[in-house]
């Protein structure tokens, strides 16, 4: 007995199908690949142009660069930042000296306000770390008091008078003042 295929001539017609199914398939893909190198080479060409954009305005920059107007004013700039250096440098140094300053107008007022009515100062010279003050007074008692109020300041450490003269009835004096030293914190010590 032979078997009856009555569905033969339908399945033939699925195989053209399938077949004209993949030929779409393949231009299909065909067409993205096309568009892919499509596109590709499409930017690679706006990159292209755009590359030389920027060269042409990089030459424009130069050429204007060389201008006198910029020369002029990259110079000044320069000279500005130099400046603004130097007074950094200044502010820093001028800080220094003030923090290191001892002799100031606080400091001669409080000797000015000590001296007694009898008492005058013929010299004072300041170093670093004392003062050696040479005057005249009518009396002893003067340059003790004198002596004994400049002791009463707080940045003296010793106040000493090592000579007392009898020079025509007045008396001449050196006073020796040394001062305290500070630490870096900036408290005082004594030695």
């Amino acid at each position: 007995m032979k078997d009856l295929n009555f569905f033969s001539s339908y399945s033939k017609k699925s195989d053209k199908k399938g077949i004209d199914k993949s030929i779409v398939l393949y231009i299909i893909l065909i067409f993205i690949i096309m568009g892919i190198l499509v596109y590709g080479l499409y930017n690679f060409i706006s990159i292209r142009n755009l590359n030389h954009d920027i060269e042409a305005l990089k030459i424009e920059a130069e050429a204007k660069n060389q201008s006198g107007k910029i020369k002029v004013a990259l110079k000044k700039q320069q000279e500005i930042k130099a400046y603004k250096e130097s007074i950094s440098k200044l502010s820093v140094l001028d800080k220094y000296v003030r923090d290191r300053d001892i002799v100031n107008e606080i400091l001669l007022e409080d000797i000015r306000v000590n001296i007694p009515a009898d008492l005058f100062l013929d010299t004072m010279v300041i170093s670093q770390d004392n003062i050696r003050i040479e005057g005249k007074s009518k009396d002893k008692e003067s340059i003790a008091q004198f002596q004994h109020n400049l002791r009463g300041i707080e940045r003296f450490e010793q106040v000493f008078v090592p000579q007392v003269l009898d020079v025509n009835g007045n008396y001449s004096f050196y006073l020796d003042i040394k001062f305290k030293e500070e630490k870096p914190d900036g408290s005082e010590t004594s030695k």
